[in-house]
């Protein structure tokens, strides 16, 4: 498995592509398979560069559960997904 030196998308990042996003622009938050990367002791990223990628997880839930974007993955290769975030409508999925 290769990993990065940094994450995808650091926090700030993705909360600006947030608040300045129109309804159907996608934004691509990781690369990688996120349950292992952002879990304590099993991921191989730095425990910083997990904590970081674990609070832009966090957002993109979060959002998503307030129906403010929609959440969406690619598959790129056996042990490799990109994940997405769609800004929502109106504020509502």
């Amino acid at each position: 498995m290769i990993v990065a030196a940094v994450p995808l998308v650091r926090e700030a990042a993705f909360l600006a592509w947030f608040e300045g996003a129109t309804a159907g622009e996608r934004f691509a938050y990781h690369e990688g398979h996120l349950g292992f990367d952002r879990a304590f002791r099993i991921s191989q990223f730095p425990e910083p560069v997990r904590a970081e990628l674990n609070r832009v997880a966090v957002h993109a839930m979060a959002l998503a559960e307030q129906g403010r974007v929609v959440l969406a993955q690619r598959r790129i290769a056996e042990d490799r997904v990109a994940y997405f975030a769609i800004k929502a409508r109106g504020g509502r999925a």
